[in-house]
């Protein structure tokens, strides 16, 4: 397949685990390569400022892992956003049904021996990557615990069921980023790796844009890197290209 292409004026939006770094047993476990800070930096200079980083976990944790980096974040599928480095992260309240859930959660025996749980704030996720051989009884587990709660919905991703508010999604943060001045009459490019992507990948391919699954899996992206290192070497090779991509 052929590699993705680049847009002229492109916004680029990257989802982080799986796609930016690799995934490890646990989600502080992760090996950040010593190159991505200085990765970003320049793909950011080459987008004049509209790079974005759309995922699952807390603006505060990417800050940590890009340190001292900072960029425009959508945390938690867009529960939290940062839209540009001097801003502050914007969150939005935690639900009494996330609570309703994580008290459930806390008390089933699904969870221990490589299943934990992970509570985001505004959202749960509940990992069993050390513990592959309970999937059926965590998946089935987690749809009976919110089968009342309607504000709540669930996604299953690698290794992963998460709960989350049923408004919010990577689709709806990557519209909003698209109507911010760094962001607006720009062309959207979404890098994703998980299921959880998928609603960046149907947003962005209706606004025209650019739409790239990391790894294997059935994907609504037109087109598909290996791994996030073959990412990493693509984000490169279009720091260092001559053509400029900026207005």
């Amino acid at each position: 397949m052929s590699l993705p292409p680049i847009p002229p004026s492109p916004a680029v939006f990257l989802d982080f685990d799986g796609t930016l770094v690799g995934f490890a047993d646990a989600p502080d476990a992760i090996e950040v390569d010593p190159d991505l800070v200085d990765l970003l930096g320049r793909l950011r200079g080459r987008t004049d400022g509209a790079l974005a980083v759309v995922t699952g976990r807390r603006v505060d944790e990417i800050d940590r892992f890009l340190k001292p980096l900072v960029l425009p974040v959508a945390g938690l599928h867009g529960i939290e956003r940062r839209s540009h480095e001097d801003a502050e992260i914007l969150s939005l309240p935690s639900s009494e049904q996330v609570r309703r859930l994580r008290d459930r959660l806390q008390t089933m025996s699904i969870l221990g021996d490589g299943v934990n749980l992970e509570d985001k704030g505004s959202g749960l996720a509940v990992h069993y990557r050390l513990a592959p051989h309970a999937e059926a009884d965590v998946k089935a587990a987690l749809r009976d615990a919110v089968s009342d709660l309607e504000e709540l919905h669930l996604i299953e991703g690698k290794m992963v069921v998460e709960a989350k508010r049923s408004d919010v999604n990577k689709g709806v943060a990557i519209a909003d980023f698209m109507e911010l001045p760094d962001f607006r009459n720009r062309i959207p490019v979404f890098l994703g790796d998980d299921v959880t992507d998928e609603d960046g990948f149907h947003l962005v391919d209706r606004l025209g844009g650019v739409t790239v699954k990391v790894g294997d899996g059935p994907s609504h992206a037109r087109y598909r890197l290996a791994n996030h290192q073959a990412v990493l070497d693509w984000l490169d090779r279009i720091t260092k290209s001559e053509t400029s991509i900026v207005p």
